[in-house]
C-alpha cells in the first residue's frame, strides 16, 4: 500500500514536471529553450541597434530571421521613415516558451528621431526553432506592433517659426523671410562653367563646391548658399541655364536687408556638422541655423524645439490607422538687445561714404549698452568693430594723459613738442604733418596730438603705469559679451622704447573699436562700464573704480577743446562734442601704412571710428563721424 501510494506520488511529480517543461519553462528542457531563444533574441536586439546607428547596415539583424532579405529591407525602411539617429533595444524579463518550439520576448525600444526627440514603444520578438537553430520570425510586428506585412510608419516634423532678435525698444530686427537654397546635383552633371558661376555671382568657392559634389551620392542635392528670394530672382535667368544647378525654397530669420547689422545679428544657412552641434539635439541637417553672431550664440533659444507626429498607415489605402507618437514643439523666445535701430542705420549710412574698410561703434556712456556696431562699406560677417585688434594710435593719449595726471602732472604742465624724439636709439615722430611748436601745456599737446610731447614724459610713468591706467578705462579685461569681442591689452613694457611706444598707442598696445568707444564713454561718465549687448545675458555695471574727479574734469576739457580748436575741429558744428583723433602706424604685407581713428562723445552717447588705411583721424575718420552725428540730436 505504501508502495502504491509512492508510485502514485511519483507519477504526480512527473506529470507536474512535464507541465512545467511545456508551459511554465521551469524544468530543465524549458530552461534550455529559454536560454537558447533568449540568446538569439539578444543577438537580434544588438544587431538592430547597430543597424540603426549612423551608417549602420541591417544585414546582420536580417540574417538572424527566417527571411533575411525581406526583413533587412523592412528594418531599414522603418529606420528611414522615422529618421532615427540611434536606438536602444532591451529584451524584457525571460522568453515565454510553448510546446510548438516557439518563444516570445518583449523588446523595449527607444528611438531617437532626429530633429524631434525620443519615441518609445514595446514590440515582441518571436523566436522559432527549426531543427537545431533558432530564428526570429520576420514580421513587421517585431519592429513595431501593427506593422504586419504591408502597413508603414509616417513621420511628420513641425518646425516652429524662429523668434526675432529685437532692438532696445522691442522693434524686431529679424523676421522669417523667404529664401532660396542654391546648390548643385551631386555627380558630374555640373560643369566647370557652373562652378565658375557660383564663384562669380554668389561668392561661393566653386572648386570646393565641385569637390563636395563629386564625393556625394549621385543625384543628391548639394547646397552651396542660402540667399534671399528677391536676390535669387535677379540671378535666376543666368544660373538656371547652367547644367546641374538645383534650388530649394524655404524661410530664414533675416534682417530687413542684407547689410543691416550683419556682423552683430549674424547669418543663417543650412546646418553643417559644426553648426548642428551648436544647434542642439533636436536640430536637423536640413534646418536653417545660425552660423555667426547672435543667430549662432542664441540658436537654441531663437529656434525653440520642433514637434512632430508618427502615424501608423494602412499599406493599401495609405490612410492613418492611428497616431502612435506625438511630440509638441515649443516656440522660440526672442532675444532682446541694446541696439537702437535708428542708430544702427545712421552708423551704416555713415560708413557707406567710405571707400576703405571701416567700423563705427556707439555706446550709451552711462550704462555701457551698445547702441550700434557697424562695419563697412561692404557687408561682412567678420565683426571688425568687436573683434579687430588694432594699435589705437593717438586715441590712446586719453589714457596716457590719465596716467600722467595720476603721477602729479596737470593740464598746465609744460611738455616740449619737437619734430622727433629719440628713446634709446629709437626715433619717434609726429603724425598729421604736425610741425614742432616748442614748449606747450599738456592740454595743447593733447589738442594738437603731439607724439613727441607725450613720449618726453615716459620716465614719469612707472613701468606698470600705462597698464594700470588702461585698466581704469576697462582695457585689458575679458569683455564676456554674448558674442565674441576683444577688450584690448596693454602689456607691461619690456624696456623704455616699448613704454614710449605705448604712450602713443603703438608697440604692443592693441584694442578693438568697441574698447576705444568704451574709453571715450569712461571720460563722459566718469567710470568705465562693462559693455552690454544682450541685457539678459551680459553682465552690466562698473568695470573699474571711478576715475578721480580731477582727472575726469581735465580729460573732458582736453577732449572738448580738441573739437573747438584742435585736430577734431571737423566736428565743431555738431554740437557739444568732445573727441580725440588718432593715426596708428601699422605694417600690412610688409609695407608701412596708417589706420585712422576718432573717438569721442556727445551727451550720453560715446563712439569710436576706425578706417583701415586711412590718412589720419581728422581727414579720414572725422568726416564719417560727422556724417553719423548730423543724423541725430
Amino acid at each position: 500500500m505504501k508502495r502504491t501510494t509512492a508510485i502514485v506520488c511519483l507519477s504526480s511529480l512527473l506529470i507536474t514536471a512535464g507541465c512545467s517543461d511545456s508551459k511554465s519553462g521551469g524544468g530543465k528542457s524549458g530552461s534550455d529553450e529559454q536560454q537558447a531563444s533568449g540568446a538569439v533574441i539578444k543577438q537580434f536586439a544588438d544587431a538592430w541597434v547597430k543597424a540603426w546607428a549612423p551608417d549602420g547596415k541591417p544585414d546582420a539583424a536580417g540574417a538572424l530571421t527566417d527571411n533575411p532579405t525581406t526583413f533587412a529591407k523592412r528594418l531599414d525602411d522603418v529606420d528611414t521613415a522615422l529618421v532615427a539617429s540611434t536606438v536602444t533595444v532591451a529584451p524584457q524579463d525571460k522568453p515565454k516558451c510553448s510546446d510548438d518550439n516557439t518563444c516570445t520576448q518583449d523588446l523595449a525600444v527607444e528611438a531617437q528621431l532626429r530633429g524631434i526627440g525620443a519615441m518609445k514603444w514595446t514590440s515582441t520578438a518571436t523566436a522559432v526553432k527549426t531543427g537545431d537553430a533558432w530564428k526570429i520570425k520576420a514580421s513587421g510586428d517585431t519592429i513595431y506592433p501593427g506593422l504586419g506585412d504591408t502597413n508603414y510608419l509616417k513621420r511628420v516634423r513641425a518646425v516652429p517659426d524662429r523668434a526675432s532678435i529685437l532692438d532696445r525698444n522691442g522693434v524686431a530686427l529679424t523676421a522669417n523671410r523667404p529664401v532660396v537654397i542654391v546648390g548643385v546635383e551631386a555627380g558630374t552633371k555640373a560643369t566647370a562653367a557652373t562652378y565658375a558661376a557660383f564663384t562669380k555671382y554668389l561668392d561661393v568657392d566653386g572648386a570646393k563646391l565641385a569637390a563636395r559634389a563629386k564625393k556625394a551620392p549621385a543625384g543628391q542635392f548639394v547646397d552651396a548658399i542660402t540667399i534671399r528670394a528677391d536676390q535669387w530672382e535677379t540671378l535666376r535667368p543666368t544660373m538656371t541655364k547652367l547644367p546641374g544647378v538645383l534650388t530649394m525654397g524655404g524661410t530664414a530669420s533675416l534682417p530687413p536687408n542684407p547689410t543691416f547689422a550683419r556682423s552683430i545679428i549674424g547669418t543663417m544657412r543650412t546646418a553643417t556638422a559644426d553648426t548642428l552641434k551648436n544647434a542642439g539635439p533636436t536640430a536637423s541637417g536640413q534646418d536653417q541655423v545660425g552660423t555667426t553672431g547672435l543667430q549662432y550664440a542664441f540658436q537654441q533659444q531663437l529656434a525653440g524645439t520642433p514637434g512632430g507626429t508618427v502615424t501608423l498607415r494602412d499599406g493599401k489605402t495609405k490612410l492613418t490607422i492611428k497616431t502612435v507618437f506625438a511630440e509638441k514643439g515649443t516656440a522660440g523666445k526672442p532675444v532682446k538687445t541694446t541696439l537702437d535701430t535708428k542708430f544702427q542705420q545712421y552708423a551704416e549710412a555713415a560708413l557707406a561714404t567710405s571707400k576703405l574698410p571701416a567700423s563705427l561703434v556707439a555706446v550709451q556712456a552711462s550704462t555701457g549698452q551698445i547702441l550700434a556696431a557697424a562695419n563697412g562699406p561692404q557687408p561682412a560677417s567678420y565683426n571688425r568693430a568687436f573683434q579687430g585688434r588694432y594699435a589705437p594710435g593717438s586715441t590712446f593719449k586719453i589714457i596716457t594723459s590719465a596716467a600722467l595726471l595720476a603721477n602729479g602732472e596737470t593740464a598746465a604742465t609744460p611738455l616740449p613738442c619737437t619734430d622727433t624724439i629719440n628713446v634709446f636709439g629709437k626715433t619717434f615722430k609726429n603724425y598729421d604733418a604736425l610741425a614742432a611748436y616748442g614748449v606747450g601745456t599738456m592740454q595743447k599737446a593733447f589738442n594738437e596730438s603731439c607724439n613727441t610731447a607725450f613720449i618726453s614724459q615716459h620716465a614719469k610713468v612707472p613701468k606698470d603705469g600705462m597698464t594700470k591706467a588702461a585698466a581704469m578705462f576697462g582695457i585689458g579685461r575679458d569683455l564676456n559679451l554674448s558674442i565674441s569681442a576683444y577688450g584690448g591689452q596693454v602689456p607691461a613694457p619690456k624696456d623704455d622704447v616699448e613704454e614710449a611706444a605705448s604712450m602713443i598707442g603703438q608697440g604692443t598696445v592693441t584694442a578693438s573699436p568697441l574698447a576705444i568707444a568704451l574709453v571715450a564713454a569712461t571720460v563722459d561718465h566718469g567710470t568705465a562700464m562693462k559693455p552690454v549687448l544682450v541685457p539678459a545675458k551680459d553682465a552690466a555695471g562698473p568695470a573699474a573704480s571711478p576715475l578721480p574727479a580731477a582727472t575726469v574734469a581735465a580729460l573732458r576739457t582736453f577732449m572738448r577743446t580738441t573739437v573747438t580748436g584742435g585736430t577734431a575741429k571737423v566736428l565743431a558744428a555738431n554740437g557739444a562734442v568732445a573727441a580725440k583723433t588718432g593715426t596708428a602706424e601699422v605694417v600690412v604685407n610688409g609695407k608701412v601704412t596708417t589706420n585712422a581713428w576718432m573717438a569721442g562723445y556727445r551727451g550720453d552717447v560715446a563712439f569710436a571710428v576706425i578706417v583701415e588705411g586711412g590718412q589720419s583721424g581728422s581727414h579720414t575718420a572725422g568726416p564719417i563721424l560727422k556724417n553719423f552725428l548730423t543724423k541725430f540730436k
